[in-house]
């Protein structure tokens, strides 16, 4: 019997939590089916306002307007009134309802316009600055044009200047040596009266005796009248010989000068020779005669150098006519002529 009863106490616990459960499930369910079920709530629509017209069809003040009923309703014909989405207005709600959604039309409409404004600016100034530089580049060009004309148009005024120059100063040596040529004629002895060292040389060179090259094979380097960076008017000749070369005497004559004077010549020797003509060898690095000494065409009166105003060794040949002093070099004549009279080649 009380285990019978054990039993039934038992079954009866099983069942109530059997229930408890089954309540605890129901609770569970219907929360979630009113929350997923859960739908926004219109709201109430407005009373309807009666409106009441006058005879003449004026609308009175608590009439309903036309077009609608007492009861909210519209009159037929009437166009319905349009749903507008709303907010639920019960707070439990709000959570699960979506907001309302803004859009200002207006404002992306400025927007673009402003873009579009923008690039407009920035295309116009690309192009500017294209044109700039189109037009600097054309300026520059025609400015590099003109200055190549300028400096071509200098250029052959320059060269035309010089080439008048030196036609005009050859044409003038021509004459004066073809004076001085004529004046000298052929004469037979000169006696000659000069200062050397502050004594008084009377000499008397007689005509003949031979002759002979200034240095072997009298090659010319610089022409008489010659121009040059190294010379604005050559006064000579130039004849090629390494340094320490003999010079020689090229005719018989008497030594007038020997030494240095301290200007272009350097160490230079003076031999006055027959129709008071005067030779004058320059540059020497030492000399084998002295002033006053007579020499013999052929003899060794010095050695080629590089003294005085030179650019290298070699011998600088001068020729003065009669009545002029050597030295004055604008007065001398070129010598390739006198030479070859008296049998010296050159080439």
């Amino acid at each position: 019997m009380a285990s019978q009863q054990a039993e039934r106490r038992g079954w009866f616990s099983h069942g109530l939590a059997a229930l408890a459960i089954s309540a605890l499930g129901l609770a569970v369910a219907g929360s979630v089916s009113l929350t997923t079920s859960a739908e926004p709530m219109a709201a109430p629509a407005p009373a309807a306002t009666t409106v009441q017209t006058d005879p003449a069809g004026a609308v009175l003040a608590g009439g309903t307007a036309p077009g609608s009923t007492a009861g909210g309703g519209t009159v037929p014909g009437t166009p319905a009134a349009q749903p507008s989405e709303t907010l639920p207005t019960d707070p439990a709600l709000v959570a699960f309802t979506r907001p309302l959604s803004v859009v200002d039309t207006t404002r992306s409409v400025r927007l673009q316009a402003a873009v579009v404004k923008e690039r407009a600016a920035q295309r116009s100034e690309e192009l500017a600055k294209s044109a700039e530089a189109a037009t600097q580049a054309a300026r520059d060009a025609g400015g590099a044009a003109r200055s190549q004309e300028l400096a071509t148009n200098q250029r052959a005024t320059r060269e035309a200047a010089v080439k008048i120059a030196q036609e005009r100063l050859a044409e003038a040596v021509r004459k004066r040596v073809a004076a001085e040529t004529e004046r000298q004629g052929i004469q037979t002895t000169d006696p000659v009266t000069t200062t050397t060292g502050g004594t008084d040389l009377s000499v008397s060179v007689a005509a003949g005796g031979g002759s002979a090259s200034p240095v072997p094979g009298a090659v010319i380097g610089a022409h008489f009248g010659q121009y040059g960076s190294w010379s604005r008017y050559h006064t000579g000749l130039d004849f090629r010989a390494s340094y320490g070369t003999p010079i020689k005497a090229v005719a018989d004559g008497v030594v007038v000068y020997a030494g240095n004077s301290g200007d272009w010549a350097g160490n230079h020797i003076a031999i006055r020779h027959a129709g008071a003509l005067t030779s004058m060898s320059s540059h020497m690095s030492s000399m084998a005669v002295s002033a006053g000494q007579s020499v013999k065409a052929g003899q060794t009166i010095g050695y080629v150098g590089s003294t005085g105003r030179s650019f290298g060794p070699h011998l600088h040949f001068e020729l003065y006519p009669a009545g002029v002093r050597y030295g004055d070099v604008y007065r001398a004549v070129n010598p390739v002529p006198w030479l070859r009279t008296i049998g010296v080649d050159v080439n």
